[in-house]
């Protein structure tokens, strides 16, 4: 079994990363990922369009289909991120000897809704998991 968590998003060729992890996992073996959703990597500036009175309105994305860099800013730091499409990721998989077990857009629990801003979570798919199994 192999993990890859919060780190795709940051690889400019996810497909070269697919066919290492392929190689690496005997036959029937599990990789599991997560990967900022495409629409959350294609969101401009990854924020909230806000109202005037600092209300998020809306996500706007843009530039979907141009894939590669996006600048944003994080944590308080400026970091540089890959845009991959939902048809890259994937296909990706599905071309390079992976079978598709889970697709999972990921929400957050009902539990987590009385913390300020989480409501705003379920207006976008912000994380994609996924787990493959090497078909060998």
């Amino acid at each position: 079994m192999l993990y890859l968590i919060l780190a795709l998003h940051y690889i400019e060729d996810i497909v070269e990363i697919f066919q290492k992890v392929y190689r690496t996992l005997k036959p029937g073996g599990i990789f599991l990922f997560n990967i900022e959703h495409p629409v959350f990597t294609a969101g401009v500036g990854q924020d909230w369009i806000y109202t005037d009175d600092g209300k998020p309105q809306y996500w706007a994305i843009d530039n979907y289909f141009i894939t590669g860099e996006r600048n944003t800013h994080f944590l308080g730091c400026d970091v540089v991120k890959q845009h991959h499409t939902l048809t890259q990721i994937i296909m990706g998989l599905l071309n390079n000897g992976f079978e598709l077990k889970v697709v999972e857009e990921a929400e957050p629990p009902k539990e987590m809704m009385d913390i300020p801003g989480m409501e705003d979570e379920l207006r976008r798919p912000m994380m994609l998991l996924v787990k493959a199994i090497a078909k060998k």
